[in-house]
């Protein structure tokens, strides 16, 4: 009988331990994808379009933006074949480009773009990581072509929608407006040089890279620009308002890259909700399962309760042992819940075994961001919320009188 007894009561403690050791592994594996989804895709988009962004002070959200005239560059841009000491405390790179609408055309299909002016160098900076395919004679063996015809590269996407490959003529098509303010198409044939994909659909659907001084010759003012991109080289490590005192006032404007990307940003947002009901459901799970396999190990130890009564032992005393019990268990719970969820991220973040369609969540694996701080947190909690959970089970004990507990088998 005792031997059934102690074996029962091993096989409980095994059952809590894996009950909390699995609630703290899944805790920490959700907090770490989300982490590492949210990190991935935002330095994704700031990989592309820079950490601020400079455009005109009147432009619009949705609207096509307004175009500046290169006399209203920043002075720390006016002569950018200087050194960069003259740049902005705290800023990488600086990219000055030039957006505006227009038709591209394949051999047979065509589709409305925006057409985006860069300098070589700054699309290399910016996009470079991005490119999956680049015709293989461009830019090599003092090729004279590669710096004097503008280039082009388009998304994959984009390539697979126009049937079209590096190598091949793409017409674009640009409205100017004439004397009497009608807009008359101008069309320009730039060479295929390259493929990317970012996987943000918003850019592989509806943006094209080229030759800064083809989309200048179409704009309105010229020369002119509509934006100047801003990296950083560390987060934090800009001060927008040390930037913005040197743009010319009521003309240009400073804005976070979250501003251009709302819909990205407001999503990720959103996640961290999901990941707070895991987490509540998670802990509820947890705290259940200790709570209810407490009592049924204070159950199991009813004669053992009333003995130590008989003999003398305050109920305090007892409600401690059991208390220090579930502390045990939550306790071996939360660190064999530890090293499954470091292994598992571990394993995931060095062979990316779990991918993702990229096309939907714009990554195309599943990211893992390990917080050491997010699982200090969660061990805490668990530690705290189980042995609190575990304060009301063992009130039970109080009920209990020495002569009922001993006679109950």
């Amino acid at each position: 009988m005792g031997s059934g007894g102690n074996s029962f009561s091993k096989n409980m403690m095994r059952l809590a331990i894996s009950a909390v050791s699995l609630s703290v592994a899944t805790m920490i594996v959700t907090i770490a994808t989300v982490k590492g989804f949210q990190n991935g895709i935002r330095n994704k988009v700031v990989q592309v379009h820079g950490s601020y962004i400079v455009d005109h002070a009147a432009n619009v959200e949705g609207a096509e933006p307004m175009v500046v005239s290169s006399i209203h560059l920043p002075d720390f841009l006016k002569n950018r074949g200087d050194s960069k000491k003259q740049w902005p405390k705290g800023v990488s790179h600086l990219a000055v480009s030039a957006s505006k609408a227009c038709i591209v055309k394949g051999d047979t299909e065509l589709d409305g773009v925006v057409a985006k002016g860069m300098q070589q160098g700054d699309f290399e900076y910016s996009m470079g990581g991005f490119v999956v395919r680049k015709r293989a004679d461009y830019g090599q063996n003092n090729d004279e072509s590669a710096s004097t015809q503008p280039w082009v590269y388009i998304s994959q996407t984009m390539a697979d929608r126009l049937h079209l490959d590096t190598g091949d003529a793409l017409t674009l098509v640009f409205f100017m407006n004439d004397s009497t303010g009608r807009g008359r198409p101008r069309a320009a044939r730039p060479v295929i040089v390259g493929v990317f994909e970012t996987g943000i659909e918003q850019i592989d659907n509806q943006v094209i890279y080229t030759d800064l001084s083809l989309v200048q010759k179409y704009l309105d003012v010229k020369p002119g620009f509509t934006q100047i991109e801003v990296w950083e080289t560390g987060e934090g490590d800009i001060d927008p308002m040390a930037i913005s005192m040197e743009l010319p006032a009521g003309m240009l404007r400073i804005s976070d890259s979250r501003q251009f990307h709302r819909q990205i940003y407001d999503w990720l947002a959103i996640l961290n909700t999901n990941v707070w009901v895991i987490l509540i459901l998670m802990a509820l799970v947890a705290i259940i399962a200790m709570s209810t396999i407490l009592l049924i190990l204070m159950v199991e130890k009813t004669a053992f309760v009333g003995i130590a009564q008989a003999m003398g032992s305050p109920i305090s005393q007892i409600q401690r042992i059991f208390i220090w019990q579930s502390a045990y268990i939550v306790t071996l719970g939360v660190v064999i819940g530890d090293i499954i969820a470091v292994v598992l991220c571990l394993i995931q973040d060095k062979t990316h075994v779990l991918t993702l369609n990229q096309s939907v969540y714009f990554v195309k694996y599943v990211m893992v961001a390990l917080d050491p701080w997010a699982i200090l947190w969660v061990n805490v909690g668990v530690v705290v919320a189980s042995v609190f959970a575990a304060v009301l089970p063992v009130q039970w004990i109080k009920r209990m009188t020495p002569s009922r507990a001993i006679r109950f088998q």
